[in-house]
């Protein structure tokens, strides 16, 4: 049997495909929450004797993108697909294209997020569509870090360079905070720190403050807030998803201005990879560390030096 493309309702999309299966942004709940992001929402299902493949697509700029509104896109799959059903699924996805008018942009995850599939989806990607770029991503690895010996493990793990920092951070009077996501002024707290940080250093803040709460107070998505303090005063914090079953993601971290020589976030990285590690998670996605594929080298030196791993996160156009 052939295979076919077709548009079902986001209510039979989350039947087929709970929650995203792979990672929470893949969920016709989060795509429905973020709708008025873009023109319009498509929910396109690939089938033959069964379905193999989804995909949410958001209509922006005369492009259908995955995703419209979050860090990672791609296709859903309840089951290790074949490279076969791949190739037929993106020939699929290239007529679809063409008969709506618009190319299709996807952002695939970094391969940790599904080792059995990720490869074989970037070889059928990378023949039936064109590369337009690769983000480098940085994770860190989490196993041994959720019990009482995890400074050691992190030591471990860092740069000669990171770990005299992180001894001197030890020996100041920094405390760390789970704040409570429940609470808006936990969260306001959090980012009010964030904030500093990017305006201090002229990153761009996606996200409004009442886009942050909207979203966690709309249950899709699961999130911890941590803010570090020095003598009592806020000098770091983090806005942390739980992405994908065993997976956490930094949506959000930095240092707050002015603390530079306390060498905060060497001690801040490892203590929210020690609290993430004590919630379960196994790994840490720490988000990417270049924009439109051109790196940020102090960025990926700081992350490496942490005991980060690089990843890739590609874009793909498919016409």
């Amino acid at each position: 049997m052939p295979m076919l493309i077709e548009s079902v309702t986001p209510e039979e999309y989350d039947q087929i495909f709970p929650a995203g299966v792979q990672h929470i942004y893949n969920s016709a709940a989060f795509a429905t929450l973020n709708s008025g992001k873009c023109g319009s929402v498509r929910y396109v299902l690939f089938r033959d004797s069964k379905v193999r493949f989804g995909l949410i697509l958001g209509e922006r700029d005369g492009v259908l993108h995955s995703p419209f509104s979050a860090p990672l896109g791609g296709f859903s799959y309840n089951s290790v697909q074949t490279v076969e059903a791949l190739d037929e699924a993106v020939d699929l996805l290239r007529g679809y294209s063409r008969s709506q008018g618009m190319a299709v942009e996807i952002v695939l995850p970094p391969d940790f997020y599904s080792p059995s599939m990720l490869p074989k989806v970037n070889s059928a990607l990378l023949r039936g569509g064109t590369l337009l770029y690769a983000d480098i991503n940085h994770h860190c690895m989490l196993d041994g870090l959720e019990g009482d010996a995890w400074i050691d493990t992190v030591m471990g793990r860092l740069g000669s360079k990171a770990r005299p920092r992180l001894r001197k951070a030890l020996r100041e009077p920094f405390a760390i905070h789970r704040l409570d996501s429940g609470s808006q002024a936990d969260i306001a707290r959090a980012y009010a720190v964030i904030a500093a940080n990017r305006a201090d250093k002229g990153y761009p803040l996606r996200m409004s403050l009442d886009d942050v709460v909207r979203t966690v107070n709309s249950g899709v998505v699961d999130a911890e807030f941590m803010v570090m303090t020095y003598d009592g005063v806020d000098v770091a914090a983090a806005m942390v998803y739980h992405s994908a079953p065993g997976i956490m993601q930094v949506i959000y971290w930095g240092d707050a201005p002015g603390y530079g020589n306390k060498h905060v976030m060497h001690r801040f990285a490892p203590e929210v990879m020690h609290l993430c590690a004590s919630m379960g998670a196994s790994v840490l996605d720490i988000g990417p560390s270049s924009e439109c594929g051109i790196p940020s080298f102090g960025l990926c030196s700081f992350k490496e030096s942490i005991g980060c791993l690089p990843t890739l996160k590609p874009r793909y156009r498919i016409e």
